[in-house]
């Protein structure tokens, strides 16, 4: 009788590592990494204040972290010259792959923008997750540039949620 459930048991386990892990909720807690620092928002606040920024710009655009654990910007800026909007595509990054995040000022469209910069050893890590486009061609960049308002917030938020999901920004003092 042991040795039947002793076998049983090891059966159980074997097939428990064949099943797939469940894919995790969009906005998930289980990537905060670190506690909100004293009197600063939490994660799901600093999410929500992200998303607003983006989502005042334009209301096709919009911000959250995928079940994965990137940072996804939808409707931003495709990189290239010039700039193009492809609302339903969703730009992301990992957290740990981004290097710096500087806040632009436009001075032409007066709509100022947040770009997030991969590290110098993971180029090309910002990619795209989409349906095809027949002007669109580009799946991978160095870079994620996204419309928002209030620029100089918004590069603070993300920069502090990249801390509480365990990444370290860059601090540039001379783009400050």
């Amino acid at each position: 009788m042991r040795k039947r459930a002793a076998i049983l048991t090891v059966l159980a386990l074997a097939l428990a590592g064949c099943v797939p892990e469940q894919p995790r909720p969009i906005n998930s807690l289980a990537f905060e990494r670190r506690p909100p620092l004293p009197g600063q928002p939490g994660y799901l606040e600093t999410i929500y204040q992200i998303y607003q920024g983006v989502n005042y710009v334009s209301p096709t655009a919009g911000f959250l972290v995928s079940n994965i654990g990137d940072l996804c910007f939808q409707g931003a800026l495709v990189p290239g010259f010039p700039a193009e909007l492809i609302a339903n595509n969703f730009w992301c990054i990992s957290p740990f792959n981004v290097d710096r995040v500087e806040a632009i000022e436009n001075n032409v469209t007066y709509i100022d923008q947040v770009r997030l910069w991969c590290r110098l050893g993971a180029a090309q890590c910002a990619y795209k997750v989409g349906y095809p486009n027949i002007m669109d061609h580009l799946w991978a960049a160095n870079s994620i540039t996204a419309e928002t308002v209030p620029f100089l917030r918004q590069r603070d938020a993300i920069e502090y949620l990249i801390y509480l999901m365990g990444g370290n920004v860059s601090r540039d003092v001379a783009a400050r």
